[in-house]
């Protein structure tokens, strides 16, 4: 029996232009990301998602703006009850028609995590993979996302490590050695061919994390293994972070 999938998107107007760029991408290009989410996410980000979240059998999981859904289809294999939430039309469109052809009893919603409303819940785990960095009004999404854990629930979210500029592996393997301006400064980043994102210092996710109720309990920065070099320019990341990933845990009442 398919789970419902809710299609109402309330999307807040600072957010909006991020919304229309993922919207903009085609079915092809979520299709060449693949089942794993394609190289980053299959050699860096996932292994450290599933180290943070443990034994996922039986968890209630949010995965919190999750794209075409590639995250939520491994969780639900893994034998967690996933609910996904995306506000794009075309990634959530192909998330839903993914679980149409192959049921693995994930519940999606089409919202935007700044506005997120009700989706179940509480939750054992919220999931924000590469999400807030994506996102203008971030500071309500992560609060959010901290409303729907259960106490003691483990918020995990990943960015690109903000201590250089990511994704020029070309310039860095020339050099041998990576470089940022500018730090401290909140700024837009483009990338050809997908959405901006915003450059902020970690401590901007950090605090925000921990004045919204949660204490960290395990920072991680993917290191890639020399067994999954594909490319002379990724020997850099078996020296060099380019993700960091934050696992964190709500406080309870009393605490």
């Amino acid at each position: 029996m398919l789970r419902r999938h809710h299609v109402q998107v309330d999307v807040s107007d600072v957010n909006r232009s991020t919304v229309d760029a993922y919207s903009a991408l085609t079915d092809d290009f979520y299709d060449r990301l693949g089942d794993d989410g394609g190289f980053n996410r299959r050699t860096l980000l996932n292994p450290a998602i599933f180290h943070l979240i443990g034994e996922a059998l039986g968890q209630r999981i949010l995965d919190a703006g999750c794209g075409h859904g590639y995250l939520s289809r491994l969780l639900a294999r893994r034998g967690a009850i996933v609910t996904g939430v995306e506000a794009a039309e075309v990634p959530y469109r192909y998330a839903v028609r993914r679980e149409q052809q192959d049921p693995l009893g994930v519940t999606y919603y089409r919202r935007d995590l700044s506005r997120l409303g009700d989706v179940g819940g509480p939750f054992d785990v919220v999931i924000a993979n590469m999400v807030f960095l994506d996102i203008p009004d971030w500071r309500s999404a992560l609060e959010n996302c901290v409303s729907v854990l259960r106490d003691g629930g483990a918020l995990i979210y990943s960015l690109h490590h903000p201590c250089w500029v990511p994704g020029n592996f070309e310039a860095w393997a020339a050099r041998g050695a990576v470089e940022i301006r500018e730090y401290l400064n909140e700024y837009v980043q483009d990338f050809e061919g997908v959405a901006r994102n915003f450059h902020r210092p970690l401590a901007a996710y950090v605090n925000e994390t921990i004045r919204q109720g949660c204490d960290l309990y395990e920072l991680l920065e993917p290191k890639l293994a020399a067994a999954d070099v594909e490319k002379p320019e990724h020997e850099l990341l078996t020296r060099l972070p380019n993700f960091i990933v934050i696992g964190a845990r709500k406080r309870g009442a009393a605490s």
